[in-house]
């Protein structure tokens, strides 16, 4: 068996590993297009542009909600999707555009161990069968050796001997866990995706599984992209981590830096949530109202503009945050009803001269501004939108909205902001806006208190 040995200057901080990278992704993006011939829905921008490098003998942790894209994106790495457009480099060599022989040496390269142990092995083999498999795939030397090759990996994942004919149903969730670490080990791989790899299993079970991985990787040398929503176990593994929202990494940087000072309001609201992670956030959890949009309509701006707490306010208005929220939720209604076909119904209402706007956009408008302290100039410009909207001009209504009352986080796609071996797309990096702590503090005691935001300084 070959040993790698990995990098010699990595520090007990987490804060670096000095080596070169063995996988580079460089504008990375998977797109899903409807099959359907009569269809004319864009596609599902799953990964939409993303780039980073996982060093050799590196841990990377991607975390972010479920929908992401964390999946999509480790799977369209190893070659098991295809991407739309965009480059994945492994010391120099572009490994999306390979042909059958160099892919099949690619595939040695990588391995991957999957979310649910339960799930991701047959249960008509055999443990052996299942650790065997990719040996006998890629005719692995002798079937003598091959056999003795899964002896071992089953010996150095805690397995014992014995467990070599047994069946996938007599083991613990652990126990498969560590069959499947097994067989992503069969091929000698020098690059692991880890999808969720103890997230299925109990707490005791996911430290034992945590410190087989990283035994492993001190052994073998390998490079590992980690992909997890829980936070607390990502700090415990990863060098750098990745923070991944609506199919983009939003911050990147060493893991520890992160956590003590977050620079991006996603990543603040998921370390809110966690207690003890270590977060500098001391006020109540952040709660996201809403969910993710979806991410066939993504936003043309930032992409967590939808959701954000600490989103940049127009200056021409002094509105407190529950008000701003309220416009937002009502121009997101609007937008939605926007790429909805009109029923039969509608058009009929329409050709009589007759109100189209439905049930939904007609309480949508109610509960969100209908009792809301709005200034009559604003109050004018919600009049002008919902008057469009009865008409059922949902786009316009939307735009409206967007005129007089939007973000530029509504309209532009934050650049990435380096500074301390860090990145993060946030306008609010740039001179002349509070950073996000700031922000969502002021704002976390404008709503304690029942009073508007005082947003002096706040939006340049």
């Amino acid at each position: 068996m070959t040993t790698r040995h990995p990098p010699t200057d990595r520090r007990d901080d987490r804060t670096a590993v000095s080596a070169e990278p063995f996988v580079s992704v460089r504008n990375l993006t998977t797109y899903y297009h409807d099959s359907s011939m009569l269809s004319s829905q864009p596609p599902v921008k799953a990964v939409d542009g993303v780039s980073f490098d996982v060093r050799e003998g590196e841990t990377v942790g991607l975390v972010g909600e479920s929908g992401c894209g964390k999946t999509t994106l480790g799977r369209t790495i190893l070659g098991l999707e295809s991407p739309t457009d965009g480059t994945v480099l492994s010391r120099g060599e572009d490994v999306t555009d390979l042909d059958a022989a160099e892919r099949g040496e690619w595939v040695r390269k990588t391995g991957m161990v999957f979310q649910d142990p339960e799930e991701s092995l047959n249960e008509r083999m055999t443990v052996g069968e299942i650790v065997r498999e990719p040996l006998d795939a890629h005719e692995w030397q002798t079937p003598d050796e091959r056999e003795q090759r899964v002896r071992e990996l089953l010996e150095r994942v805690g397995l014992n001997e014995e467990h070599f004919y047994r069946y996938p149903h007599q083991f613990s969730g652990g126990q498969r866990q560590r069959v499947g670490i097994a067989r992503a080990l069969a091929l000698e791989p020098e690059f692991l995706v880890l999808d969720e790899p103890v997230s299925a299993l109990d707490v005791s079970v996911q430290a034992r599984i945590i410190n087989l991985l990283e035994d492993l990787q001190t052994e073998l040398g390998l490079s590992y992209l980690f992909i997890a929503h829980d936070l607390s176990v990502v700090r415990h593994i990863a060098d750098r981590v990745a923070v991944m929202y609506l199919g983009n990494v939003v911050e990147m940087g060493p893991t520890e830096r992160v956590f003590a000072d977050p620079r991006h309001p996603y990543t603040v609201s998921l370390l809110s949530a966690i207690p003890g992670s270590a977060s500098p956030w001391t006020g109540d959890r952040i709660t996201l109202r809403g969910t993710p949009p979806n991410p066939r309509h993504p936003p043309s701006g930032c992409p967590f503009t939808t959701r954000c707490p600490a989103k940049i306010r127009p200056d021409e208005y002094d509105l407190d945050e529950d008000a701003w929220r309220a416009l937002d939720a009502l121009r997101s209604v609007f937008r939605t009803r926007s790429r909805d076909p009109p029923t039969l119904l509608d058009r009929a209402k329409r050709v009589l001269g007759r109100e189209t706007v439905d049930d939904t956009v007609r309480a949508a408008v109610d509960d969100h501004v209908g009792d809301a302290d709005l200034p009559d100039e604003v109050r004018a410009i919600v009049d002008e939108a919902v008057e469009l909207a009865r008409g059922g001009e949902y786009r316009a209504a939307a735009d409206r909205l967007a005129a007089s009352l939007g973000s530029r986080c509504d309209a532009e796609h934050p650049e990435f902001h380096r500074s301390d071996r860090r990145r993060s797309a946030c306008h609010r990096a740039e001179p002349g806006y509070d950073d996000v702590r700031t922000t969502l503090e002021r704002r976390h005691a404008s709503a304690a208190d029942g009073r508007p935001n005082d947003r002096r300084g706040a939006d340049g």
